[in-house]
Formats: structure tokens, C-alpha cells, sequence
């Protein structure tokens, strides 16, 4: 039996432990709220409570006694799926690496760690915003260039910089998702239903990928040894913007979507993630990994959680 570690154990973090529970692997995940970690407990996950932005070491309870006196197997994956959401009074640079640094500070607290660690897959959650904007909608992969240009994108690159200034390369995974949907999560749908109007250039691209084939994927790179520790994932088929939204209005018998010219930020505010207007290439996933995506498009994702009634 392989222990695991979640922090972040979200709308991703969670889909991902519950696979490794149902192979048969302890499963441990920190988490900021006892409310959340009640909910954890009741899917068979070992929750830690513990803020990762607080310096201070979490108190001590049953799980964390039995993360600290754990047995080989040794910890095989430290998957880190933590929002990329701005802090308040933190600079975004600085959200990730503070609570990776006390990650790292609390690890080294772990009797076994030391002797262990290089046993221990890290995979990091990173995000394709860090490409920044293209306003032509070239094709990126991941030999292009970064340049984020908003707080969860800036926090994410900080982010990856710490990964691979700290862990080996044979012991790192960094993934970068694009547009990230699934159950209880069809970006702008009810503004279709509801007849809002859509500020977004209705020619540019989006790029998406099934929160299930995220899953999926990031249970394949914690088995496996990886050829590179850079990798973004996505369906590989852009669309444009209005073809998504038009099959949304089909699929939900609504009115065509209303397109109107995307507002300027205002002066301190930062630009919109619908914005973006790059094309994410996924072919480095399918040819180290073969990657047998269940949703190779939007329209497969689209059209089961509208069956299912989103």
C-alpha cells in the first residue's frame, strides 16, 4: 500500500485521491478548515487541518501523528493542487512559495523524511496562464515563452520556480492545465441561459480539458517515470469562443449567446482571464504518456454533463 499526500484537495485534489483510494493507497490531505476535513474524512481520506500560508507547525491529531510514524511503503506523491486564487495582503509572487517553503519546513519535521524523500514523486498544478496573453492566437507548447500577467498566473510560475529550484529533477512534475471543466463546472453557461450578454472577443480561442481527464492524467505522471517534468495539458482542440458558446446554447435549447466588445480593465484592476487568445498544444502528454483522453473535445464533455443535467 503507497501513501500519498493532497494539499489542495479541491474540485481536482479530491478526484485524485479518491482514485488512489479505490487501488488500495492511504491517502493524506492537508486542508485549511475542520468542516472541510469532516468531509474528507467521510470519503476514507486522512485529513491534516493545517493552513499552509501559516508558518505555524499544525497540531497535532491522529492523522498527522500517523503521517509522521508511517512504515514503508515510503511517501510515493506529494501532489500540490492548491488554488492560485490572490491572497489578501500577500503579493501573488509570494502565495505559493511561502506555503511551499512551509510545506518543506513541515517535512523536514517528518522523522522518515530525510531517509524517504527521494522516493517522492512532487506534482505541481500549475496553469496555462502563465503563457500570458497571444493576442494572435499562436500555438504554444512547453518551449514557449512565459509572461503571466495576472495574480493566479504570477503566483503559479512562482510557483514552478520553486519546484524546480528544491526537488530533482527525476522526483518533479509540473503541469500546466488549460481551462479546467467537469460536473458543476461549464464556464458561462447560465449568461447563455439568462440572455447576458458575453464581454469576450467571440474569434478568439479557448482551450479546455475534462476535470476527469486532468485526473486521470495526473494519476498516470505519479506512476510513471516521466521523460520530461514539464508538461501542459489539455484536449488539444482549441475553439473559438463563439462555437462553444453557440453549442452550449444548442445543447440547453436557449437562444443563441450575445457577444458584446470586452470592457478595458479598469485602472488596478487586472486584465481577464477570457482574454486570452493562445492555442495549447498537448503533444509532448500523448506521445511520452499516451494519453487516452475520455473527452478529446468539447463537445464530448459538453454534451455528457448536459446529459446528466450539468
Amino acid at each position: 500500500m503507497a501513501a500519498r499526500l493532497v494539499v489542495g484537495c479541491g474540485y481536482i485534489g479530491l478526484r485524485v485521491a479518491c482514485r488512489w483510494l479505490r487501488q488500495g493507497d492511504q491517502v493524506f490531505a492537508i486542508t485549511r478548515t475542520i468542516a472541510r476535513a469532516n468531509e474528507l474524512s467521510r470519503s476514507g481520506i486522512k485529513p491534516i487541518v493545517w493552513d499552509w500560508l501559516s508558518g505555524e507547525l499544525p497540531p497535532s491529531d491522529n492523522n498527522l501523528r500517523a503521517f509522521f510514524e508511517q512504515k514503508p511503503p515510503e511517501l510515493q506523491t506529494i501532489l500540490i493542487a492548491v488554488s492560485h486564487s490572490p491572497q489578501p495582503d500577500l503579493p501573488p509572487i509570494e502565495t505559493h512559495v511561502r506555503g511551499l517553503n512551509h510545506l518543506a519546513n513541515l517535512l523536514k519535521t517528518v522523522p522518515w523524511w530525510d531517509r524517504e524523500q527521494s522516493q517522492t514523486k512532487w506534482v505541481y498544478l500549475s496553469t496555462t496562464g502563465v503563457f500570458g496573453p497571444s493576442p494572435s492566437g499562436d500555438w504554444v507548447d512547453e518551449s514557449s515563452p512565459v509572461s503571466p500577467e495576472r495574480p493566479g498566473s504570477i503566483a503559479a510560475l512562482a510557483g514552478e520556480q520553486w519546484i524546480a529550484a528544491h526537488v530533482s529533477g527525476g522526483r518533479r512534475v509540473v503541469l500546466r492545465p488549460a481551462g479546467i471543466y467537469g460536473p458543476e463546472r461549464v464556464p458561462r453557461w447560465e449568461a447563455i441561459r439568462d440572455k447576458t450578454p458575453l464581454h469576450v472577443d467571440p474569434e478568439s480561442y479557448l482551450n479546455l480539458i475534462h476535470a476527469d481527464d486532468l485526473a486521470e492524467t495526473i494519476l498516470a505522471v505519479s506512476f510513471t517515470n516521466m521523460q520530461s517534468s514539464l508538461y501542459c495539458i489539455s484536449d488539444g482542440t482549441p475553439v473559438r469562443r463563439r462555437e462553444y458558446y453557440e453549442y452550449i446554447s444548442a445543447l440547453g435549447n436557449w437562444p443563441m449567446p450575445i457577444f458584446e466588445p470586452s470592457k478595458p480593465p479598469e485602472p488596478g484592476r487586472w486584465r481577464s482571464r477570457s482574454d486570452g487568445n493562445k492555442r495549447i498544444r498537448n503533444s509532448r502528454i500523448q506521445t511520452e504518456l499516451a494519453i487516452r483522453l475520455e473527452y478529446p473535445s468539447y463537445r464530448e464533455g459538453l454534451k455528457s454533463l448536459f446529459d446528466r443535467q450539468l
